[in-house]
């Protein structure tokens, strides 16, 4: 039983790990650091004034580090949902931006599919621990 319990705070650590470092990554080197034309693209599509993108690119990727950072400090179920939640959205907002980007080599599909793919893991895991918590 022990080693059960082993395995699966370790795949669960694993996928928190994975999911915040994810996060943090898209944060900072899309958005803060290089500011990638994308970026700019989906604000105007939005109806962004341009004066005030630079800043709201800043201001996401600042709200990607942080959730991204919630990952590496807290485990909790609602957590693992919004991230799931929130990356439909983001899924969809892409499919209706830049529809050709779903079949390129580095794409929305794979990211999202995977990032949600880890907390699907990690709720199992978590669900499996409070199993056997109350036996």
């Amino acid at each position: 039983m022990n080693t059960l319990i082993q395995t699966h705070q370790h795949i669960l650590k694993l996928s928190q790990v994975m999911i915040g470092l994810l996060w943090i990554y898209q944060g900072l080197f899309p958005k803060l650091i290089f500011k990638v034309e994308d970026e700019q693209y989906f604000w105007q599509y939005m109806g962004l004034a341009s004066e005030y993108i630079f800043w709201v690119i800043s201001l996401s990727g600042i709200a990607e580090i942080s959730f991204g950072f919630m990952f590496l400090l807290f485990t909790h179920r609602y957590l693992h949902r919004l991230n799931i939640i929130s990356l439909i959205g983001l899924f969809i907002f892409v499919l209706l931006i830049y529809p050709n980007k779903i079949y390129q080599a580095f794409n929305p599909v794979v990211m999202n599919l995977g990032l949600i793919s880890l907390s699907i893991i990690a709720l199992w895991c978590i669900d499996a621990l409070q199993e056997i918590k109350l036996e």
